[in-house]
């Protein structure tokens, strides 16, 4: 149904909480570029205490593994949200536990000759997936930018570890939503371990989606965030 490669730049602008911290992709930028902000981010997450240097680069190497992958299937936004729940309302009190999610929002080439037929092709095309044996939800709704379909789906991941094999779940909520007048579709996809704060991360995203706004003068040329978040450590700010 969609291809796997990079499309060029799409004009398209979102808007995210200042929560999300964005993990740098370097779209069009020679490896170099994308080492050195990913070194910034390493330090701006970690801090700059010196016994922290191995975590820094451990975050370095595993986003720069993950940086190819991500703009070969067209990944145009890349961010890590950490989200301080439980708290009070006047900020009188600590949180009472710190919640983390990925974001990464894609543009893809796709046959589009009209965003509702497009749409119904995708419900069915998801929902056949989903009555393969995926555990998973599939729901057309309507955006201000248009017609899209919101997929809900769980799944499980383990790890063989020397005190015995690990296990955690997760939970993934999509949207996809057709160009309105291009042979593109865009990808928004959340994924969180906090499986508590589905309800929470299910709103977010939804606010998100409702930003969308294709056409839009691209603020860093690759079709973009509209936003001031900034690679920010969890421990320092929580």
């Amino acid at each position: 149904m969609t291809g796997e490669q990079s499309p060029p730049p799409a004009a398209v602008s979102f808007r995210v909480p200042s929560e999300f911290h964005e993990v740098p992709l370097a779209i069009g930028a020679d490896q170099d570029v994308l080492y050195e902000d990913l070194r910034r981010f390493a330090r701006g997450y970690w801090g700059e205490q010196e016994e922290l240097e191995p975590l820094r680069a451990l975050t370095e190497a595993m986003y720069a593994a993950n940086a190819d992958q991500l703009v070969a299937g067209g990944a145009i936004y890349n961010a890590l949200g950490i989200f301080p729940l439980g708290d009070s309302t006047d900020g009188s009190e600590p949180p009472e536990r710190i919640s983390r999610a990925t974001l990464t929002i894609s543009v893809r080439e796709m046959e589009n000759p009209d965003p509702y037929l497009t749409t119904a092709g995708i419900l069915e095309t998801l929902d056949n997936a989903t009555e393969n044996g995926e555990a998973a939800e599939v729901l057309p709704i309507d955006l201000p930018a248009g017609p899209a379909v919101v997929r809900v789906a769980g799944s499980r991941a383990t790890w063989d570890l020397p005190e015995g094999e690990h296990e955690r779940f997760f939970v993934h909520i999509e949207v996809w939503m057709p160009f309105p007048g291009e042979d593109r579709l865009l990808l928004l996809s959340l994924s969180t371990p906090d499986t508590q704060d589905f309800q929470h991360y299910q709103a977010v995203l939804a606010d998100i989606a409702d930003t969308i706004a294709f056409g839009e003068p691209e603020v860093s040329g690759s079709g973009t965030a509209d936003t001031a978040a900034s690679a920010v450590s969890p421990f320092a700010s929580y």
